[in-house]
């Protein structure tokens, strides 16, 4: 990450894991019709599906190979209990695209509508995109969020923990930037991990959902009795400029 934003990446894309070589496109249509009410037009062709949702270009592709970064992100997912193991198991995939998209917030919704329907095939394991892989029923849960018009930002954007100063807890995100924001972190917080949890995707749904900011130095919060103070500085965890929150 920079200090200067780059234009956003105009595809988005993700790695279905298979615990078989075989994807069926027909249960695939079907379900994304029941799912969504609306219509896959195009045909597969040799493992291959191209379709289009108005202007934006879905893409899916039946890979006979394993993805093994998928099995090292795995560990990433502190929600998911013995992941790497159940991700060791796949031996195919569905890499899923989204071409087109100018909108990053449609650019999401549009692949997690996909990325569902598609992962409730009894053969997928989960889903892997950078940084973490995702246990397929967890996925699908949180994407039906879209259906009550909420936004699933819990699998939209990482967020990373892990120990700091005097065995504190400090958390970073990762997935912000696709939606043209600094990255947050909070470091060496006396607040549980779950407070911590809660709290980073509040802020997460805030700025994605209102397309909302945080100033240097702004007091932030979601409460009259508690507010918390935000500061840019040079990331600790991760590269860039990041948005520190004294939580």
């Amino acid at each position: 990450m920079s200090d200067e934003h780059t234009p956003f990446p105009q595809t988005l894309s993700g790695h279905i894991l298979l615990s078989t070589d075989t994807f069926d496109w027909d249960t695939f249509r079907l379900q994304f019709f029941d799912d969504w009410q609306t219509e896959v037009t195009g045909e597969p062709v040799e493992d291959n599906l191209i379709f289009q949702l108005g202007e934006i270009t879905v893409t899916l592709s039946l890979i006979r190979k394993t993805v093994p970064e998928a099995i090292e992100t795995a560990e990433n997912n502190y929600l998911w209990i013995n992941a790497a193991e159940a991700v060791r198991k796949h031996s195919a995939h569905v890499a899923l695209g989204i071409i087109g998209a100018d909108n990053p917030l449609q650019r999401h919704i549009l692949f997690t509508m996909t990325a569902a329907s598609a992962m409730r095939q009894e053969n997928v394991i989960g889903l892997y995109q950078y940084p973490v892989t995702r246990k397929a029923s967890d996925y699908i849960d949180a994407a039906m969020s879209l259906k009550q018009d909420n936004f699933p930002v819990t699998i939209w954007v990482f967020a990373g923990f892990y120990k700091g100063e005097l065995g504190k807890i400090c958390c970073y995100t990762y997935g912000l930037e696709q939606f043209g924001k600094e990255e947050v972190e909070i470091l060496n917080s006396d607040a549980d991990m779950v407070m911590i949890y809660q709290f980073i995707y509040q802020i997460v749904g805030y700025l994605i959902a209102q397309n909302g900011t945080l100033n240097d130095g702004e007091a932030i919060g979601f409460s009259r009795e508690r507010s918390y103070e935000a500061t840019r500085s040079p990331g600790v965890a991760i590269q860039g400029t990041t948005v520190k929150i004294s939580f």
